[in-house]
């Protein structure tokens, strides 16, 4: 009998500790193992993913918090739905019944040549006739340690917007089958290097309202518009390859793109450029 007591008082005492570490130590939590990880909602503290993740509703990234994910993830989204619909500073139709991944703080994708991680699952909706499923990932904010690298994203209405003078770095990814691929607005200035940005139906990139991405080392095939510049934005264009577009560059609404070395192949026109807008070509 005593010897059980003082199992029991060791057990107590150690159960105690463990609450007591898990209450109060700084936690990176992961798909992995018993820890759970947030699928809708705000983000409490520090969180890497991996595994398989199924995402219910709009999760948001805080200032000062940082999501990790990390080689191999699949992301997938609940259809045309979510249980957690949070207001955004652009886009108003993406917060509707659409998942997002919005980022105020910092999101570190970080897939590797042979191991990369995926966002987004094919699923066919008979009743909208599409295969876009979720709404984006969307930078607001100064996020100085975002970056996509070696993942696919698809199967949105916009894989990546950036707007809040957002700067995130987009690289050696593919963005592909989704409305819009890139979307940059309000003093956002990504850097999107070496992607292949194919198959989204209306844009391939989109730069609005005075962003200044800098575009350069992708390949931009098969959408309406490769890169489209509006609204007073300040794009550099540089040595970007674009074909089977139905534009390669469309230029309008007072916007000054900066264009040097790009390649253009089977597009139905290479370069639409609207009258009086100035633009420097080198």
């Amino acid at each position: 009998m005593k010897f059980i007591e003082e199992n029991r008082s060791k057990t107590g005492i150690g159960l105690l500790l463990l609450l007591w570490t898990f209450t109060f130590s700084p936690q990176v939590v992961s798909a992995k193992g018993w820890d759970s990880i947030t699928t809708s909602g705000v983000l409490a503290h520090n969180e890497t993913w991996s595994g398989k993740v199924y995402v219910t509703g709009d999760i948001v990234v805080p200032e000062g918090i940082t999501l990790v994910i990390q080689p191999g993830t699949i992301i997938t989204f609940a259809p045309n739905s979510s249980d957690n619909d949070v207001k955004i500073t652009v886009l108003d139709n993406l917060e509707i019944d659409k998942c997002n991944l919005i980022v105020r703080g910092n999101l570190r994708i970080e897939g590797e040549k042979d191991n990369k991680v995926i966002i987004g699952g094919l699923f066919y909706d008979v009743n909208k006739q599409t295969t876009i499923t979720w709404g984006g990932i969307i930078f607001e904010g100064i996020n100085v340690n975002s970056i996509i690298k070696h993942s696919e994203i698809r199967y949105a209405d916009v894989a990546v917007v950036c707007a809040d003078s957002s700067t995130p770095r987009i690289i050696n990814s593919t963005i592909a089958d989704n409305d819009v691929g890139i979307m940059t607005f309000d003093f956002s200035s990504p850097r999107i290097y070496g992607n292949k940005i194919h198959g989204n139906t209306l844009w391939g990139i989109s730069s609005y309202d005075f962003s200044f991405p800098m575009i350069s080392h992708n390949t931009v095939k098969g959408s309406q518009v490769g890169i489209g510049c509006e609204d007073s934005s300040f794009p550099a264009i540089y040595y970007n390859r674009f074909s089977d577009n139905s534009v390669g560059i469309l230029i309008q609404g007072g916007s000054n793109p900066t264009r040097v070395g790009n390649i253009f192949s089977n597009n139905t026109k290479g370069i639409e450029i609207e009258r009086s807008i100035r633009i420097n070509e080198k």
